[in-house]
């Protein structure tokens, strides 16, 4: 489960530093497509929620307890609430709802199953 936290959340900042640049390039100053404030502004939401998620994962990853893995259940939930309501804009953020949701809701499972004793 440590390796795979830290993987986790390495790979949720990358994802979030994606979500940010392309969140201030596409979205805002529009340098592919028409610019689209509202979708910028739930992707670089959604990349904040994301880069909290990331650093909970990767500095609780030796810790027995499940702090680290009910707060993650919470900000990739609601990252997962504003990808939904975001997919309705681009299709995309459906994706990265999913992403969150899984993430989320499968690690917190996993603890909570592993861990029955603490």
């Amino acid at each position: 489960m440590k390796v795979t936290k830290l993987v986790v959340g390495i790979l949720l900042l990358v994802l979030a530093a994606w979500l940010l640049i392309d969140g201030i390039v596409d979205g805002i100053l529009g340098i592919w497509t028409s610019p689209d404030y509202v979708y910028a502004s739930l992707e670089i939401i959604l990349s904040g929620l994301f880069i909290g998620a990331g650093v909970v994962y990767i500095v609780q990853e030796n810790s027995p307890f499940l702090g680290g893995d009910i707060t993650g259940l919470i900000l990739l939930v609601i990252g997962g609430i504003i990808g939904i309501i975001g997919g309705f804009i681009d299709r995309w953020m459906f994706f990265y709802a999913v992403v969150s949701l899984i993430v989320g809701v499968g690690f917190f499972i996993w603890h909570s199953k592993t861990c029955e004793d603490i």
